[in-house]
């Protein structure tokens, strides 16, 4: 028998843990035209990747449901859900909750972000906790933000704070809606949500070379990073633990650093190693991997010299500083008319420099765009066209 549901604040929180129960559930939720959505996830903190613990969904209407996808076998009908466009989901915040969607195979549309509302209306803080306080006075509990969503059973203060996550959505969507429109920054929202929209998933690329202090390292010895790094990747899968975990940065890039090391040294005398690589088996694939990435680095004739400092140092010209003094007035009349926090979605400090060295102004977002060249003109300020999406 299915378990009767929490409650909180009057909504009931129903546990979604079978196929059955996500089609119940369904059936409720396709009738609705606006729905409150957020994901819990892991995001190599507790395990390895980016992986999907927990959806949040509410039609409003005093009832809300939390999916377990470690239960659930097929999610599919759910993004189905997801993917219609006459349906508005509000997120609060949501471009993980979307890249980590895309990475599933589900593409959202109808994207409400409410985070972004705050950031138009000029919020210093646009976190839900804050938001909340501020338009209605309501304190929520955030005890749980840290917790690990990996772990089953969850617990009921982890399926309340899952919930408060959601519940409040709709009434913070109207409020911050009805602010925006009588602003008239409504197209600004719109514009920032079909933006959300876009967003794919992809890995990044190069990521060893992220790691602190792998600039400094020659290109043999980042060929061999390249190498460890996939190595402790692999690792970290196999034990599905973060990959820092099994390996820390710090001991991979030194371990680059001097590839003649001797490897059981150096697993033994290395802060940030995990136990399970000094088993055998583990220790020997480790010493295999150092040896073919030295091996293909000497077949493939991989340099010793070390890569051009590639830093971008803006140079200063009289046109360069000119432009960028232009443009700097530009964004203190936006700042002046629109709020500080309102204005970094439209001008940015790299922008700014892009335009001062380059003398090209790339402005992506047509509300942008269009307040740029009007403060501009205000101020007789000449700028070129700024490049868009039509026009890139």
């Amino acid at each position: 028998m299915r378990k009767p549901p929490l409650t909180y604040d009057g909504v009931a929180i129903w546990l979604v843990e079978t196929d059955e129960e996500l089609k119940e559930a369904l059936e409720e939720l396709w009738s609705s035209s606006v729905l409150a959505l957020d994901l819990e996830f892991d995001q190599n903190r507790f395990t390895y990747g980016f992986n999907l613990c927990l959806i949040q969904i509410t039609d409003g209407k005093g009832k809300c449901f939390i999916i377990d996808p470690f239960m659930v076998k097929d999610l599919k009908p759910l993004f189905q859900l997801l993917e219609a466009p006459d349906i508005t989901k509000i997120i609060h915040h949501a471009n993980n909750d979307i890249l980590l969607l895309n990475k599933l195979g589900c593409k959202i549309k109808g994207v409400m972000d409410t985070d972004v509302a705050a950031k138009i209306l000029n919020f210093e803080r646009s976190s839900l906790a804050t938001v909340l306080k501020t338009e209605f006075d309501k304190e929520i509990d955030k005890s749980q933000q840290s917790s690990n969503w990996n772990k089953r059973p969850l617990t009921e203060d982890q399926i309340i704070y899952a919930a408060i996550d959601i519940i409040y959505l709709h009434r913070v969507k109207d409020r911050l809606v009805e602010q925006v429109k009588e602003l008239e920054r409504l197209d600004w929202l719109e514009e920032e949500n079909f933006l959300l929209e876009q967003l794919t998933y992809a890995e990044p690329v190069n990521p060893h070379l992220k790691l602190r202090n792998a600039y400094k390292l020659n290109i043999y010895q980042q060929f061999i990073l390249k190498e460890l790094f996939a190595f402790r990747e692999k690792m970290g899968k196999k034990l599905n633990k973060p990959a820092p975990y099994v390996i820390s940065n710090e001991a991979l890039v030194e371990l680059a650093n001097n590839p003649n090391t001797d490897v059981r040294e150096w697993i033994n005398h290395s802060r940030g190693i995990h136990t399970a690589l000094k088993k055998p088996f583990n220790e020997k694939e480790l010493v295999i991997t150092m040896a073919n990435a030295k091996k293909e680095a000497k077949e493939q004739h991989i340099s010793h010299e070390y890569v051009a400092n590639k830093f971008f140092r803006p140079i200063k010209t009289p046109e360069t500083e000119a432009r960028k003094e232009a443009l700097t007035q530009v964004q203190k009349k936006i700042v002046e008319k629109y709020g500080e926090f309102a204005t970094r979605l439209i001008i940015t400090q790299g922008l700014i420099t892009e335009y001062s060295q380059t003398g090209k102004l790339r402005c992506v977002k047509q509300y942008a765009t269009e307040v740029l060249l009007q403060t501009a003109a205000e101020l007789n300020i000449a700028l070129p066209v700024p490049a868009t999406r039509e026009t890139e």
